[in-house]
Order: C-alpha cells, then structure tokens, then sequence
C-alpha cells in the first residue's frame, strides 16, 4: 500500500490539464471542455480541491447563500484515490464554511 498526503486547499484556479484530467478520470463529459471548467471554477463561490502533490485528486463546488444553504454542483475524487475519505472531507469543508 503507498502512503499519501493529501493536501486540502481553498483555491479556484487550476489549469485545463488539471482540470480535464480529474474530470476524464470519473468519466465525466464535461471533461471534454477544460477551458469552460477553468472559468467556471473561477465563478463559484465556494471551491475546495485536495492534492496528492501537484496532481488534483478530488474537488467540491458549491453554490451557496453564504449563510444556510449550499448546493453542491460537482464533488469528484479520481477513482485512484477512492476510499481515502477525500470526499468525505471535501463535503465537511463546505458544511464548516
């Protein structure tokens, strides 16, 4: 079994690599449009990613009222790093903002 360090960060800029990758992992059409993914990231409110060095593993997306409501629009963690809990902590980080 490898060790990983996960990496948990508050940021909304990735590349189109970064992006395309982690969506093309779990199969996601959307994958298929990076620069669209770039900017939208940008647009969110609310964005959490985790990393396993510089590569993007796992990312929440939230569309919220900053107060009680949120909807998560994308949660995606790359099947490598599947039961980990990645997703799990990602979803907590939204409930604690």
């Amino acid at each position: 079994m490898r060790v990983v360090n996960i990496k948990y960060k508050d940021i909304k800029r990735f590349t189109r690599e970064e992006i395309e990758a982690l969506f093309l992992s779990v199969e996601w059409s959307y994958g298929h449009f990076p620069d669209k993914l770039v900017v939208a990231m940008e647009n969110f409110r609310t964005v959490y990613s985790a990393w396993d060095g510089d590569q993007l593993v796992g990312l929440i997306c939230a569309m919220d009222d900053g107060i009680m409501n949120a909807y998560v629009h994308y949660l995606l963690v790359h099947p490598d790093y599947h039961k980990m809990k990645i997703g799990r902590t990602l979803v907590e980080m939204v409930k604690e903002h």
